[in-house]
């Protein structure tokens, strides 16, 4: 009786390998029959227990059926991290052989990074969350600014790890934005709003506007009149100055501009009264007299400054008050 029991119960043993090994063979037939996919490791992943888990740190793409992979996602690599929050890297010769070792040919269809960050706990925000989240950010910024927007050249990380998966992320408010580099900065926030840390990036901002430029040359002291003014698109964001709006003058340009060169507000002034040079009548009036000579101008003026001027008669330097065109005057009052 009791050798009969023993024969059933190794019956039984051999039975459940027997179905082991043919699910296992089934598993095996039904993944290799699906050949036109792969799986993508990702360059920073969470690993929630002891194990490494191949779901945990990439995602399949192709032609392979949902149970497959949920089935393959439950295979145990490498020991994880011991310190919870404080992540490891891999580099890629290593996650190779990594992969190799508990994967065996299966790990021929790994899509690799340069490496694999790796944390125990926490929460991982990669790379095209974190631009989504600085597009938005500049994109709200640069609603009231004039011109067409363009954002490029992004630096930021690949990834940035949350000390704890309760912990958002966030990106510093923008005070101002104009064109030309950004600074961001990101911040990590426990549950009560408070800042745990901070993470720099920053990206490039492309404004461009249409703004009034030379149409010809323009030599200094050129007086600026429409037919020498013709308007381009510019990006601001390489443009050092504030540009001049089109407004306002008579203008004369204080530097030379050639054609095409966009007009700053500083490259222009308000065209004299007086210009130096110019020959004028001086006035002197007193309480009792007033005296009238030929004087020579010996800046440029405009109404109401006072400017040095030389009186042709006594060759003396005397400053006096523009007028108008023509005239300046002194004025004694006692």
């Amino acid at each position: 009786m009791r050798m009969r029991n023993i024969i059933v119960i190794s019956m039984q043993r051999i039975t459940l390998c027997c179905m082991a090994v043919w699910m296992l063979a089934m598993a095996t037939t039904a993944v290799a029959a699906e050949a036109d996919w792969h799986f993508t490791v990702f360059p920073a992943a969470i690993v929630k227990g002891d194990t490494v888990l191949l779901g945990e740190i990439a995602q399949p793409s192709g032609d392979i059926s949902e149970e497959s992979w949920q089935n393959l996602a439950k295979k145990k690599l490498w020991p994880a991290p011991n310190r919870v929050g404080r992540p490891m890297a891999i580099t890629r010769p290593k996650l190779r052989n990594a992969l190799q070792r508990y994967l065996g040919k299966m790990a021929s269809k790994a899509v690799l990074p340069g490496s694999i960050a790796l944390q125990r706990g926490g929460k991982v925000v990669q790379k095209n969350t974190l631009s989504q989240m600085v597009s938005r950010s500049i994109t709200n910024a640069t609603q009231q600014l004039d011109g067409e927007a363009v954002l490029r050249d992004m630096t930021i990380p690949n990834f940035i790890f949350l000390r704890d998966a309760k912990n958002r992320l966030d990106i510093e408010p923008l005070r101002t934005v104009d064109a030309g580099r950004i600074a961001i900065r990101f911040m990590e926030l426990d549950p009560n709003g408070k800042v745990v840390r901070r993470v720099n990036g920053g990206a490039f901002l492309d404004l461009w506007v249409t703004v009034p430029c030379a149409a010809a040359p323009l030599n200094r002291n050129d007086i600026l009149t429409p037919e020498q003014i013709t308007y381009q698109r510019k990006n601001l964001a390489y443009l050092r100055g504030d540009a001049w709006d089109g407004r306002g003058g008579p203008y004369r340009v204080t530097r030379t501009l050639g054609a095409g060169t966009p007009i700053f507000e500083q490259d222009l002034e308000i065209v004299p009264v007086v210009t130096k040079g110019s020959r004028v009548a001086l006035i002197y009036k007193g309480k009792a007299i007033r005296l009238s000579v030929v004087a020579l101008a010996m800046e440029d003026g405009r109404t109401g400054e006072v400017i040095p001027v030389r009186n042709l008669q006594s060759k003396r330097t005397v400053y006096a008050t523009v007028l108008n065109d023509s005239t300046l005057v002194i004025e004694r009052k006692r």
